[in-house]
């Protein structure tokens, strides 16, 4: 391959973090390094210039051969910048249409998300939401340690792997299970989305700093500061020891220019705000209304007012905590309506006039995150979070504040109620109750109590009667059985060769909906259904009578749908024989209610019982 090479022997690079002079120099751009593989490049959007090649090859351990990189215009080489295997010399291949023979690996910027590795274990897994996806196993594992495999990542539908990345402990070889029921084994370690510290400031006023245990590291205050709003004047990072800042991590109230102290007793003039991770507690907003405020369990102390409504998307306004006793806010921790402004109401019996939003320890939330992206996606009936809970509920399953603000909107191409964006994980909710997703946006919802079961695929097999999900239900309902979206989609239509209701196709576990109520099962499809306890009726007790066909109860189910309709235990006994005159199947005895199962299918009801019936 021809190629040519570019002298650099003069070029002065400024790498990592280094200190100069009192001052921090950091790259514009981190790197990671991608595992060498067949095919294997940058995803769009993560690969570099061919000025800033140098620079991101060198921080991964890149070499310059004979002092030059090597450009070309190659066929067998990935596009942009990478490192040939053998020596990691450092090469820019200007032909985009290159691919990869596996043996080179490409330089790359690192995706939205840092990648953390799970320590092996029985059923470890990432939490929900921090999980990556097929297209970024390989970057993210790559970055942490993990090898391709003679040059592939290995994929398979295993039950003993965790789903989705993962590197085998063995050989650190990259792996991407897509079971979602797949447990595992422990030999495997989960490659996951790191969870990241959020920034919050504290007010300029005299001696301030950050709690013991969260304040950054200096490594991390740049991305920690800007994260807030502070500034890199000349992508300059100030350090030094000062007697009048605070230690650690701050910015200045002049110019918000981040900077970090190293000396430990330094005090804060009352010019610079810390820089400090959120705490523990989960915060909340009340709605704002008149007398609204925190119950006495959930109030928050003057001394962590200020972490917790900055959690929820509280601001210092120009810099400062307000405290004071006032008469018309609520008691305690609160923000302005307006403009969010973080206060705090020394006046234990006052009362708020409507105009402010009290910040309260949050109510135990249980939150679920809609993992599969597909048109028209949205919480079941009843599920929504409500605004005021939507940040706790969203940051329980993976949700950020972008940029420190809750985004709230009356956009018509999102999920209504409390959602998150793919891209990012930003916290939103949607105020347009007619919206559609178009399949960007996963819903957080509240758990529904759903518990589904498989019915064997064979001709006209389907749901009994009470025991279908309905269409919203279905996704969910289909995952808990194994059911997968294919290629992301949820497939509904008007089968006739199909059941009615959920169903998964049995080559490829797809999850689909049939809207044919008269649509026949041709032994292709297996039924999902609801296990959960069917609606029961009494009938009377006369002669002959018993439930009609397909209404019965099984033995399993009989005392929980006797009890619905008033039947109870004798002397704590459930009675089950082969009588020949009572109805078969369940039923109560007329004289006590006393619950019976007759297992005799030629039992003729005499009058004296009353059957026991699948309701409608």
């Amino acid at each position: 391959m021809t190629s040519h090479r570019v002298n650099l022997a003069s070029f002065v690079l400024l790498l990592h973090t280094q200190l100069l002079n009192g001052q921090v120099f950091i790259r514009t751009d981190e790197a990671v390094l991608f595992a060498a593989g067949h095919g294997t490049k940058c995803t769009q959007g993560h690969d570099f210039l061919q000025e800033y090649c140098v620079a991101a090859a060198l921080s991964v351990g890149g070499q310059l051969r004979n002092g030059n990189i090597i450009l070309g215009d190659w066929l067998d080489t990935p596009p942009g910048c990478f490192l040939e295997s053998s020596d990691k010399a450092i090469h820019f291949n200007t032909n985009i249409g290159g691919i990869n023979d596996a043996d080179f690996q490409p330089v790359c910027k690192p995706g939205l998300d840092e990648a953390a590795l799970l320590q092996p274990g029985l059923g470890v897994q990432c939490k929900v939401g921090h999980d990556f996806s097929k297209a970024d196993c390989v970057g993210a594992a790559s970055s942490i340690g993990g090898t391709l495999h003679n040059g592939h990542l290995l994929g398979g539908e295993w039950s003993h792997a965790p789903y989705g990345c993962s590197v085998e402990g063995t050989d650190k070889s990259i792996h991407f299970g897509t079971d979602i029921n797949g447990v595992n084994n422990g030999q495997f370690e989960p490659v996951c989305v790191k969870d990241l510290d959020d920034a919050i400031l504290q007010p300029a006023i005299s001696g301030s700093k950050c709690d013991p245990g969260y304040d950054f590291s200096q490594v991390d205050c740049p991305e920690a500061g800007l994260s807030i709003g502070g500034l890199l004047p000349q992508g300059i990072m100030k350090v030094g020891d000062w007697r009048f800042l605070p230690p650690g991590c701050s910015i200045s109230g002049l110019n918000q220019a981040i900077h970090f102290n190293n000396k430990s007793d330094g005090v804060n003039d009352g010019q610079f705000q810390s820089v400090c991770a959120a705490g523990d507690i989960k915060a909340a907003f009340l709605p704002p209304g008149w007398d609204t405020k925190c119950t006495p369990d959930h109030g928050i102390s003057q001394k962590d007012c200020v972490m917790a409504a900055s959690s929820v998307g509280g601001i210092l306004r120009d810099g400062k905590f307000l405290v004071d006793f006032w008469h018309h806010t609520p008691p305690g921790c609160f923000v302005q309506a307006l403009d969010k402004a973080i206060h705090f109401n020394t006046n234990t019996a006052s009362i708020n006039n409507g105009n402010y939003q009290a910040v309260c320890v949050a109510e135990y939330i249980d939150a679920v995150l809609v993992a599969e992206l597909y048109e028209g996606s949205k919480c079941g009936p009843a599920l929504d979070f409500t605004q005021e809970e939507c940040i706790a509920a969203a940051s329980l399953v993976g949700g950020r504040l972008r940029t420190r603000k809750f985004l709230v909107d009356n956009w018509d191409h999102t999920p209504p109620g409390c959602f998150l964006q793919k891209i990012d994980r930003a916290i939103h909710f949607g105020t347009n109750v007619t919206s559609i997703n178009n399949g960007e946006f996963q819903p957080v919802c509240k758990p529904a109590v759903i518990d589904a079961s498989l019915v064997e695929a064979s001709y006209d097999s389907k749901c009994r009667a009470g025991r279908n999900f309905n269409e919203k239900e279905c996704v969910e309902a289909g995952t808990k059985v194994v059911g997968r979206l294919r290629q992301g989609k949820f497939l509904v239509g008007d089968w006739t060769n199909a059941p009615y209701g959920c169903f998964l196709d049995m080559s490829d576990n797809a999850i689909h909906y049939g809207r044919n109520q008269n649509g026949i099962n041709n032994g292709n499809f297996l039924p999902v259904c609801t296990t959960n306890p069917l609606p029961a009726m009494l009938l009377p007790a006369e002669n002959g009578n018993k439930c009609p066909i397909g209404d019965n109860f099984s033995k399993e189910e009989c005392v929980a749908a006797a009890e619905q309709v008033g039947g109870r235990l004798r002397r704590g006994k459930y009675l089950v024989d082969n009588w020949t005159h009572t109805p078969p199947g369940c039923f109560l005895q007329r004289s006590d209610y006393a619950i019976h199962f007759g297992e005799n299918t030629e039992g003729v009801n005499n009058g004296h019982f009353q059957p026991v019936c699948v309701g409608v």
